[in-house]
């Protein structure tokens, strides 16, 4: 029997998700706020170019029940998106939180009714051109859980078949914290600086890049998450490197006016990470910041 999947945010990574459950040999619908055309096409551009159709269907009119919900909407729209498909969930559905940020589990878990939760991390990178086409950056990792540490499920099938590097992790929220961690140090300077991620291991933006790696260690270590803490100079070294020439999605969306996800990243570390944080003049600095431009964009 096919497994069905929904994918609710069709943005850079939903649409990029969408082709790779579709190659992976299940059917997949596109969910769509408003009202929607009948059928959507998606292009991926690489060496050879792409291209795939999905049904799809209006948030707004559609009441066909959902088996299988995967979500990559922004972090601060999850608890929204969820609701307005939770009368189309049962105790037989599952949802895949495929976002940016922590806590996002917690929100959702409420709304999803006795539909089983599972969370991801992806470090693949991708991008929509002007034509709105999906450019692909890195091909990355994808790894999904529970956060109960469940063993893995049946329904993996389209995930391993289409998703490169993909893997069932049974300590996701390390995973989860470890990407936060990451986020928190490329994303708020990447964004307020204007720059490269390669940008932020060169002069003159190496020294504050350094300062924010040890107050993001000094919450993690103050959370007793030490491995995570020494591993995260290389890591963001590594992801620097790797990713030279990208912009950040914080960037992308500072610069576009658009709301960034500062309170998933930033802002859960400082305030739900450990219960007597330890003082972390510059990340705050940068959160304050960051949080300023996101209360204009709601204020315009």
């Amino acid at each position: 029997m096919t497994v069905r999947w929904h994918i609710l945010g069709v943005g850079a990574i939903g649409g990029l998700f969408a082709c790779r459950l579709q190659s992976g040999g299940t059917d997949v619908t596109l969910l769509a706020r408003d009202d929607a055309q009948p059928t959507r096409e998606l292009i991926i551009k690489g060496e050879q170019e792409q291209r795939f159709q999905f049904p799809q269907q209006s948030l707004a009119t559609d009441q066909q029940p959902i088996e299988h919900l995967l979500v990559c909407t922004k972090a601060w729209a999850v608890e929204a998106a969820i609701e307005a498909v939770a009368p189309r969930l049962s105790g037989a559905s599952v949802v895949v939180l495929l976002c940016n940020g922590m806590g996002l589990a917690e929100a959702a878990a409420p709304l999803i009714g006795e539909a089983q939760l599972v969370v991801g991390s992806t470090t693949s990178g991708c991008r929509r051109s002007g034509k709105g086409e999906l450019i692909v950056s890195g091909e990355g990792r994808t790894q999904l859980g529970t956060l109960d540490a469940s063993p893995a499920p049946t329904w993996l099938s389209p995930w391993r078949q289409g998703v490169p590097d993909f893997e069932w992790e049974t300590d996701i929220r390390s995973v989860l914290l470890a990407k936060v961690a990451l986020n928190a140090v490329i994303n708020p300077l990447t964004a307020l600086r204007g720059v490269t991620n390669g940008e932020l291991m060169q002069p003159p933006l190496r020294a504050i890049t350094e300062e924010v790696i040890e107050e993001v260690q000094s919450l993690l270590r103050t959370a007793d998450a030490r491995e995570i803490a020494s591993a995260l100079p290389e890591q963001v070294r590594a992801v620097c490197d790797s990713t030279a020439a990208n912009h950040s999605s914080m960037r992308v969306d500072l610069e576009g006016g658009k709301r960034t996800e500062i309170d998933a990243i930033v802002g859960w570390l400082l305030s739900n990470l450990t219960p007597q944080p330890p003082s972390t003049p510059v990340l705050s600095e940068l959160y304050g910041a960051v949080k300023e431009r996101d209360l204009r964009v709601s204020r315009a």
